[in-house]
């Protein structure tokens, strides 16, 4: 990214990329971006080869903050997103998708939120779902605020949870230029879960804990027609992030991290001695917090446990419960009672 100094002050750059997108999704895409209560914006979009009367459509719009680059093939929406944060003048940077809706106050509420912590380099929202019809699908993403950045780094070792939804993401621009950030082109999918893992190194990650943008899942959604691939682009960021900790790790170790600890896939012994390599990588080069990164690897294989005591017979039962350490069987009370206490509240 080239390397700039000074950014307009209070200005933010949209980036949103378009390929082929039905008008009627993009219509209240770019509607819900030109209708926001913060005006001071660039609206940059990138069309990327389209083939259909969507770059038409775009064209038609009538508004002096939107700046339209238009690619001479496809390249991919990972080469236009960093096509647009180049040209961006923004202090702050703002990601669209061209099938979602913005709430008329998500730049503002954002804008509010990095000015006031001039620390954090990404900044996104709680998000609702909606269908092809914009209908509630009732999938919510509204997490808990994570702790800390210790927390959330470790997290980013297994998914993109927290779920910092990728439309929903405000940037600090100064930041992003600052460490030399941008997403990777090695990836064609996952890309915004491979930025933040490097994010986190540097700067604070945060999650505004409101609804500001409805993501539509649709039958052309990534994350449902490409799941496999996003879900190949995945496991090669968390390899990454595992490479950090200096072990030497064949294909099958990494695939089993990603089955058993990222998955949660069933009970499987040797995953305890899978954690003990984490925790040892760990004491040696230090990348993450030693003492949290054991108690949420621990806690994650006492839910592992939990779910294979749920079925297990009476002496395969009495067998995991042998082998726990103290600590874990003090995990294994907590989990039960956290499951007690949602399916309690659900029922109210």
């Amino acid at each position: 990214m080239a390397d700039k100094k000074d950014y307009k002050k209070g200005l933010i750059s949209v980036v949103m990329s378009n390929y082929n997108t039905s008008i009627n999704y993009l219509k209240k895409a770019i509607d819900s971006v030109l209708n926001q209560t913060y005006s001071n914006f660039e609206f940059i979009i990138i069309d990327d080869g389209s083939t259909d009367d969507s770059l038409e459509f775009i064209k038609s719009y009538d508004d002096p903050r939107i700046r339209l680059i238009i690619n001479a093939e496809n390249i991919g929406l990972t080469k236009s997103l960093n096509k647009g944060l180049e040209v961006a003048q923004g202090e702050f940077i703002a990601r669209m998708d061209t099938d979602d809706i913005c709430y008329p106050e998500r730049f503002e509420k954002q804008v509010e939120y990095l000015k006031n912590h001039p620390d954090t380099i990404v900044c996104s929202t709680w998000a609702e779902s909606i269908d092809e019809n914009d209908n509630d699908t009732q999938q919510k993403w509204v997490m808990a605020p994570f702790k800390d950045m210790k927390t959330f780094k470790i997290c980013l070792l297994f998914s993109n949870d927290p779920n910092i939804v990728h439309p929903s993401v405000m940037i600090n621009h100064s930041l992003l230029s600052k460490y030399k950030l941008k997403y990777n082109e090695n990836f064609s999918y996952a890309q915004d879960y491979e930025l933040w893992s490097r994010c986190s190194k540097y700067s604070n990650c945060y999650i505004l804990p409101s609804k500001l943008i409805k993501y539509r899942i649709h039958s052309e959604s990534i994350c449902l027609s490409k799941k496999d691939a996003q879900d190949e682009c995945a496991y090669r960021v968390i390899n990454n992030q595992l490479d950090y900790l200096g072990l030497e790790l064949n294909d099958d170790i990494k695939k089993y991290h990603f089955r058993y600890l990222t998955q949660m896939k069933p009970y499987d012994t040797k995953i305890k001695k899978w954690i003990k390599e984490i925790i040892k990588g760990n004491k040696k080069h230090r990348i993450y917090d030693h003492r949290l990164l054991k108690k949420i690897l621990w806690y994650r294989w006492s839910e592992i446990c939990y779910s294979e005591l749920s079925v297990a017979n009476i002496s395969h039962k009495i067998s995991i419960l042998l082998s726990l350490s103290l600590r874990c069987k003090l995990y294994l009370f907590k989990i039960k009672y956290n499951y007690y206490k949602k399916i309690k509240t659900c029922n109210k």
